[in-house]
Protein backbone atom coordinates (compact mmCIF):
# COMPACT_ATOMS: atom_id res chain seq x y z
CA UNK A 1 0.00 0.00 0.00
CA UNK A 2 2.75 2.31 0.75
CA UNK A 3 4.34 2.20 -2.65
CA UNK A 4 0.90 2.84 -4.58
CA UNK A 5 0.39 5.58 -2.27
CA UNK A 6 3.95 7.19 -2.69
CA UNK A 7 3.68 6.69 -6.17
CA UNK A 8 6.31 5.20 -8.97
CA UNK A 9 7.23 8.57 -9.21
CA UNK A 10 6.28 12.14 -9.22
CA UNK A 11 4.57 14.12 -12.06
CA UNK A 12 4.23 17.93 -12.64
CA UNK A 13 0.52 17.40 -12.00
CA UNK A 14 1.04 16.00 -9.07
CA UNK A 15 2.93 19.24 -7.66
CA UNK A 16 0.30 21.01 -9.30
CA UNK A 17 -2.77 19.57 -7.07
CA UNK A 18 -0.35 19.20 -3.89
CA UNK A 19 0.31 23.18 -4.23
CA UNK A 20 -3.18 23.67 -4.81
CA UNK A 21 -4.43 21.84 -2.07
CA UNK A 22 -2.20 23.98 0.80
CA UNK A 23 -3.17 26.86 -0.93
CA UNK A 24 -6.64 26.03 -0.36
CA UNK A 25 -6.55 24.33 2.87
CA UNK A 26 -3.52 25.52 4.86
CA UNK A 27 -3.09 29.20 5.58
CA UNK A 28 0.31 29.04 7.58
CA UNK A 29 1.40 27.62 3.96
CA UNK A 30 0.21 30.73 1.79
CA UNK A 31 1.66 32.91 4.24
CA UNK A 32 5.21 31.46 3.77
CA UNK A 33 4.58 31.46 0.29
CA UNK A 34 3.74 34.81 0.36
CA UNK A 35 6.54 36.12 2.73
CA UNK A 36 8.67 34.46 0.31
CA UNK A 37 7.28 35.90 -2.88
CA UNK A 38 6.87 39.94 -1.01
CA UNK A 39 10.77 39.70 0.13
CA UNK A 40 11.50 39.05 -3.81
CA UNK A 41 9.13 41.60 -4.56
CA UNK A 42 10.43 43.87 -1.84
CA UNK A 43 7.25 44.75 -0.41
CA UNK A 44 4.59 43.62 2.26
CA UNK A 45 1.79 41.69 0.88
CA UNK A 46 -0.86 41.41 3.40
CA UNK A 47 -4.46 39.53 2.98
CA UNK A 48 -7.62 38.38 4.57
CA UNK A 49 -9.24 36.02 2.65
CA UNK A 50 -7.73 33.86 -0.22
CA UNK A 51 -8.81 32.14 -3.47
CA UNK A 52 -7.14 29.56 -5.55
CA UNK A 53 -7.76 28.45 -9.03
CA UNK A 54 -5.67 25.78 -10.88
CA UNK A 55 -5.34 26.41 -15.15
CA UNK A 56 -9.00 27.99 -15.16
CA UNK A 57 -7.72 31.65 -16.04
CA UNK A 58 -6.82 31.78 -20.01
CA UNK A 59 -4.53 34.23 -21.48
CA UNK A 60 -5.46 36.42 -24.98
CA UNK A 61 -2.61 33.87 -26.52
CA UNK A 62 -5.25 31.09 -25.00
CA UNK A 63 -2.37 29.73 -22.79
CA UNK A 64 -3.24 29.00 -19.17
CA UNK A 65 -2.40 29.96 -16.09
CA UNK A 66 -0.83 27.18 -13.87
CA UNK A 67 -2.58 27.90 -10.57
CA UNK A 68 -3.65 31.75 -9.41
CA UNK A 69 -3.85 32.63 -6.19
CA UNK A 70 -6.18 36.00 -5.09
CA UNK A 71 -5.35 37.64 -1.78
CA UNK A 72 -8.20 39.68 -1.18
CA UNK A 73 -8.05 43.07 1.57
CA UNK A 74 -11.16 44.81 2.38
CA UNK A 75 -12.44 47.66 0.86
CA UNK A 76 -9.12 47.25 -1.67
CA UNK A 77 -8.57 46.14 -4.39
CA UNK A 78 -6.41 42.45 -4.12
CA UNK A 79 -3.31 41.38 -5.26
CA UNK A 80 -2.64 38.16 -7.41
CA UNK A 81 0.37 35.57 -7.64
CA UNK A 82 0.11 34.50 -11.47
CA UNK A 83 2.31 30.94 -10.61
CA UNK A 84 3.83 28.37 -13.07
CA UNK A 85 5.34 25.05 -11.97
CA UNK A 86 7.48 23.52 -13.81
CA UNK A 87 8.95 19.84 -13.20
CA UNK A 88 10.78 18.95 -16.53
CA UNK A 89 9.01 20.49 -19.69
CA UNK A 90 11.17 22.99 -21.39
CA UNK A 91 9.16 26.61 -21.10
CA UNK A 92 7.35 26.95 -24.09
CA UNK A 93 8.02 30.05 -26.61
CA UNK A 94 7.31 33.40 -24.73
CA UNK A 95 5.87 31.69 -22.03
CA UNK A 96 7.49 34.05 -19.31
CA UNK A 97 6.60 36.85 -21.34
CA UNK A 98 3.02 35.48 -21.72
CA UNK A 99 2.72 35.76 -17.64
CA UNK A 100 4.52 39.50 -17.58
CA UNK A 101 1.53 40.53 -20.31
CA UNK A 102 -0.78 38.83 -18.17
CA UNK A 103 -0.22 40.46 -14.98
CA UNK A 104 0.16 43.75 -16.59
CA UNK A 105 -2.90 43.16 -18.17
CA UNK A 106 -4.76 42.72 -14.69
CA UNK A 107 -3.26 45.80 -13.04
CA UNK A 108 -4.33 47.96 -16.15
CA UNK A 109 -8.23 46.79 -16.15
CA UNK A 110 -8.09 47.85 -12.13
CA UNK A 111 -8.77 43.57 -11.45
CA UNK A 112 -5.92 43.80 -8.92
CA UNK A 113 -3.55 46.22 -7.30
CA UNK A 114 -0.67 44.22 -7.95
CA UNK A 115 0.28 41.02 -9.77
CA UNK A 116 3.17 39.20 -9.36
CA UNK A 117 4.83 36.28 -11.37
CA UNK A 118 6.18 33.16 -9.92
CA UNK A 119 7.85 30.09 -10.85
CA UNK A 120 7.43 27.05 -8.31
CA UNK A 121 10.70 24.53 -9.91
CA UNK A 122 13.45 22.20 -8.60
CA UNK A 123 16.41 24.10 -7.95
CA UNK A 124 18.64 22.90 -10.90
CA UNK A 125 16.14 23.69 -13.14
CA UNK A 126 16.14 27.57 -11.92
CA UNK A 127 20.04 27.20 -12.46
CA UNK A 128 19.93 25.31 -15.66
CA UNK A 129 17.15 27.44 -17.59
CA UNK A 130 18.38 30.89 -15.56
CA UNK A 131 16.77 33.22 -18.16
CA UNK A 132 13.37 31.67 -18.32
CA UNK A 133 13.59 32.00 -14.23
CA UNK A 134 14.65 35.22 -14.41
CA UNK A 135 11.88 36.60 -16.26
CA UNK A 136 9.43 35.56 -13.13
CA UNK A 137 9.49 38.23 -9.92
CA UNK A 138 10.26 35.17 -7.90
CA UNK A 139 11.43 31.69 -8.03
CA UNK A 140 10.11 29.11 -5.35
CA UNK A 141 12.55 25.91 -5.34
CA UNK A 142 10.86 22.83 -4.58
CA UNK A 143 14.01 22.21 -2.22
CA UNK A 144 11.91 25.21 -0.01
CA UNK A 145 9.08 23.59 0.03
CA UNK A 146 9.92 20.03 0.46
CA UNK A 147 11.96 21.62 3.71
CA UNK A 148 8.84 23.50 4.49
CA UNK A 149 6.83 20.57 4.86
CA UNK A 150 9.46 18.63 6.57
CA UNK A 151 9.47 21.31 9.02
CA UNK A 152 5.82 21.31 9.61
CA UNK A 153 5.42 17.77 9.97
CA UNK A 154 7.48 17.63 13.44
CA UNK A 155 5.33 19.88 14.75
CA UNK A 156 2.32 18.19 14.31
CA UNK A 157 1.21 15.18 15.87
CA UNK A 158 -0.67 12.19 14.47
CA UNK A 159 -2.79 12.11 10.54
CA UNK A 160 -1.62 15.83 10.43
CA UNK A 161 1.90 14.95 10.67
CA UNK A 162 1.62 11.95 8.25
CA UNK A 163 -0.17 13.75 5.60
CA UNK A 164 2.82 16.50 5.59
CA UNK A 165 5.18 14.15 5.86
CA UNK A 166 3.88 12.21 2.50
CA UNK A 167 3.89 15.47 0.81
CA UNK A 168 7.48 16.05 1.74
CA UNK A 169 8.12 12.82 0.34
CA UNK A 170 6.43 13.54 -2.94
CA UNK A 171 8.27 16.89 -3.47
CA UNK A 172 11.16 14.82 -2.94
CA UNK A 173 10.49 12.25 -5.38
CA UNK A 174 9.88 15.22 -8.23
CA UNK A 175 13.32 16.95 -7.26
CA UNK A 176 14.93 13.10 -8.23
CA UNK A 177 12.93 12.69 -10.72
CA UNK A 178 14.53 16.32 -12.39
CA UNK A 179 17.93 14.79 -11.48
CA UNK A 180 17.91 11.24 -12.77
CA UNK A 181 15.58 11.85 -15.69
CA UNK A 182 12.20 9.69 -16.55
CA UNK A 183 12.19 6.07 -16.01
CA UNK A 184 9.25 3.73 -17.45
CA UNK A 185 7.72 1.49 -14.67
CA UNK A 186 5.99 -1.11 -16.26
CA UNK A 187 2.67 -2.59 -14.58
CA UNK A 188 1.51 -6.01 -15.73
CA UNK A 189 -2.08 -5.18 -14.52
CA UNK A 190 -2.05 -2.64 -17.50
CA UNK A 191 -0.34 -4.72 -19.98
CA UNK A 192 -3.14 -7.34 -19.46
CA UNK A 193 -5.59 -4.28 -20.29
CA UNK A 194 -3.94 -3.89 -23.31
CA UNK A 195 -3.96 -7.23 -24.70
CA UNK A 196 -8.14 -7.20 -23.78
CA UNK A 197 -8.45 -3.52 -25.31
CA UNK A 198 -6.65 -4.94 -28.71
CA UNK A 199 -9.08 -7.97 -28.75
CA UNK A 200 -11.88 -5.66 -28.22
CA UNK A 201 -11.15 -3.66 -31.17
CA UNK A 202 -10.64 -6.31 -33.49
CA UNK A 203 -14.05 -7.57 -32.68
CA UNK A 204 -15.88 -3.94 -32.73
CA UNK A 205 -13.22 -1.73 -35.13
CA UNK A 206 -11.08 -3.45 -37.01
CA UNK A 207 -10.43 -0.46 -39.08
CA UNK A 208 -8.71 0.73 -35.37
CA UNK A 209 -4.85 -0.89 -36.02
CA UNK A 210 -3.33 -0.52 -32.27
CA UNK A 211 0.09 1.32 -32.45
CA UNK A 212 3.43 0.05 -31.43
CA UNK A 213 3.02 1.51 -27.45
CA UNK A 214 -0.27 -0.14 -27.85
CA UNK A 215 1.15 -3.85 -28.10
CA UNK A 216 4.61 -3.20 -26.77
CA UNK A 217 5.38 -5.29 -22.87
CA UNK A 218 6.10 -3.39 -20.41
CA UNK A 219 3.66 -0.49 -20.82
CA UNK A 220 4.66 2.44 -17.83
CA UNK A 221 1.97 2.65 -15.34
CA UNK A 222 1.27 6.22 -16.06
CA UNK A 223 0.05 5.35 -19.49
CA UNK A 224 -3.65 6.31 -20.34
CA UNK A 225 -4.12 6.89 -23.77
CA UNK A 226 -4.15 4.52 -26.51
CA UNK A 227 -1.73 5.89 -29.30
CA UNK A 228 -3.44 4.18 -33.49
CA UNK A 229 -1.31 3.38 -35.81
CA UNK A 230 -0.55 6.38 -38.65
CA UNK A 231 -2.04 3.86 -40.90
CA UNK A 232 -5.45 4.30 -39.19
CA UNK A 233 -5.98 7.77 -40.61
CA UNK A 234 -5.39 8.57 -44.08
CA UNK A 235 -2.15 10.04 -45.67
CA UNK A 236 -3.44 12.69 -47.94
CA UNK A 237 -0.44 15.17 -48.99
CA UNK A 238 -1.80 18.61 -47.33
CA UNK A 239 -2.19 16.96 -43.94
CA UNK A 240 0.60 17.82 -41.50
CA UNK A 241 1.50 15.15 -38.34
CA UNK A 242 -1.69 13.25 -37.60
CA UNK A 243 -2.48 11.02 -34.92
CA UNK A 244 -5.72 9.44 -33.29
CA UNK A 245 -6.27 8.49 -29.40
CA UNK A 246 -8.32 7.28 -26.95
CA UNK A 247 -7.20 8.84 -23.97
CA UNK A 248 -8.90 6.46 -21.10
CA UNK A 249 -8.54 8.57 -17.96
CA UNK A 250 -9.60 11.80 -19.42
CA UNK A 251 -12.60 10.40 -21.13
CA UNK A 252 -12.29 11.48 -24.81
CA UNK A 253 -11.47 10.36 -28.39
CA UNK A 254 -9.16 12.95 -30.51
CA UNK A 255 -7.68 13.44 -33.89
CA UNK A 256 -4.60 15.47 -33.52
CA UNK A 257 -3.67 17.51 -36.29
CA UNK A 258 -0.07 18.93 -35.28
CA UNK A 259 0.78 22.74 -35.49
CA UNK A 260 -2.73 23.55 -36.85
CA UNK A 261 -3.51 24.83 -33.26
CA UNK A 262 -0.91 27.83 -34.17
CA UNK A 263 -3.89 29.19 -36.54
CA UNK A 264 -6.81 28.97 -34.73
CA UNK A 265 -8.09 32.41 -34.73
CA UNK A 266 -8.37 32.08 -38.71
CA UNK A 267 -9.99 28.26 -38.69
CA UNK A 268 -12.12 28.28 -35.61
CA UNK A 269 -15.39 29.56 -37.46
CA UNK A 270 -14.76 27.28 -40.31
CA UNK A 271 -13.77 24.36 -38.12
CA UNK A 272 -17.11 25.26 -36.09
CA UNK A 273 -19.15 25.49 -39.25
CA UNK A 274 -17.69 22.05 -40.94
CA UNK A 275 -18.40 20.29 -37.51
CA UNK A 276 -21.93 21.58 -36.63
CA UNK A 277 -24.40 18.67 -35.91
CA UNK A 278 -21.58 16.54 -35.12
CA UNK A 279 -20.58 15.83 -31.40
CA UNK A 280 -17.15 17.14 -31.96
CA UNK A 281 -15.56 20.39 -30.93
CA UNK A 282 -12.38 22.01 -31.82
CA UNK A 283 -9.92 22.22 -29.23
CA UNK A 284 -6.09 23.72 -29.39
CA UNK A 285 -3.67 22.11 -27.41
CA UNK A 286 0.08 23.27 -26.42
CA UNK A 287 2.37 20.60 -26.59
CA UNK A 288 5.14 20.81 -24.01
CA UNK A 289 7.47 18.39 -25.54
CA UNK A 290 7.28 20.32 -29.21
CA UNK A 291 8.42 23.57 -28.67
CA UNK A 292 5.46 25.12 -28.10
CA UNK A 293 3.82 24.01 -31.08
CA UNK A 294 -0.19 23.95 -31.09
CA UNK A 295 -2.25 21.23 -32.49
CA UNK A 296 -5.55 21.26 -33.40
CA UNK A 297 -7.71 18.33 -31.48
CA UNK A 298 -11.02 17.34 -33.09
CA UNK A 299 -12.33 16.18 -29.88
CA UNK A 300 -15.23 13.60 -29.21
CA UNK A 301 -16.25 12.96 -25.81
CA UNK A 302 -15.92 9.16 -24.19
CA UNK A 303 -16.57 6.82 -20.94
CA UNK A 304 -13.62 7.74 -18.10
CA UNK A 305 -12.26 4.22 -18.00
CA UNK A 306 -9.78 3.49 -15.48
CA UNK A 307 -7.33 1.07 -16.69
CA UNK A 308 -6.07 -0.75 -13.73
CA UNK A 309 -9.16 -1.74 -12.58
CA UNK A 310 -10.64 -4.60 -13.28
CA UNK A 311 -11.73 -4.87 -17.44
CA UNK A 312 -14.19 -7.04 -16.98
CA UNK A 313 -16.24 -4.58 -14.91
CA UNK A 314 -15.82 -1.59 -17.39
CA UNK A 315 -16.02 -3.38 -20.57
CA UNK A 316 -19.58 -1.64 -21.77
CA UNK A 317 -17.49 2.19 -21.51
CA UNK A 318 -14.81 0.42 -23.29
CA UNK A 319 -16.90 -0.93 -25.98
CA UNK A 320 -18.15 2.61 -26.20
CA UNK A 321 -14.93 4.69 -25.85
CA UNK A 322 -14.17 2.03 -29.18
CA UNK A 323 -17.07 2.60 -30.77
CA UNK A 324 -16.85 6.52 -30.33
CA UNK A 325 -13.24 6.42 -31.71
CA UNK A 326 -13.53 4.49 -34.42
CA UNK A 327 -16.39 7.00 -35.54
CA UNK A 328 -14.27 9.78 -35.04
CA UNK A 329 -11.93 7.85 -37.26
CA UNK A 330 -14.54 7.45 -40.27
CA UNK A 331 -15.94 11.35 -39.85
CA UNK A 332 -12.62 11.52 -40.86
CA UNK A 333 -11.89 9.77 -43.83
CA UNK A 334 -15.38 10.94 -44.98
CA UNK A 335 -14.62 14.94 -44.89
CA UNK A 336 -11.66 15.09 -47.10
CA UNK A 337 -12.92 18.14 -48.46
CA UNK A 338 -13.70 20.23 -45.06
CA UNK A 339 -9.75 19.15 -44.20
CA UNK A 340 -8.63 20.45 -47.17
CA UNK A 341 -10.09 23.36 -46.59
CA UNK A 342 -8.38 23.77 -43.82
CA UNK A 343 -5.08 22.96 -44.95
CA UNK A 344 -5.46 25.83 -47.60
CA UNK A 345 -6.48 28.26 -44.45
CA UNK A 346 -3.08 27.26 -42.79
CA UNK A 347 -0.95 27.15 -45.31
CA UNK A 348 -2.55 30.50 -46.55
Amino acid sequence: MSEILTLTHATERDVDLLIVEELSCSPTFVRWLVDIVGHRVGKQIGFQTTLVTHSSRRMFNRREIDICLTLNLRNAKPVMLLIENKLDASDQPAQAESYQDEAKTLCAEGTATDVFTVLICPQEYSVSNATFSGKFDATVTYEQVAEYLDRRSRQERGESADRLAYRHRLIRQAIEKWRRGYEAVPLPAIAAFNKQYVELCKQYAPSLKPGPSMIKDGRPCESKTMIFHPDTLPSWDFLPQVRIVHQLREGNANINFYGWGDHFTELAAVVAADLKGTPYRPVPTVNKRKEGKSGLMIVAMTPSINNTDAFENQRSAIIDGIRVTNELRSWMWKNKAAIERWATIVSG
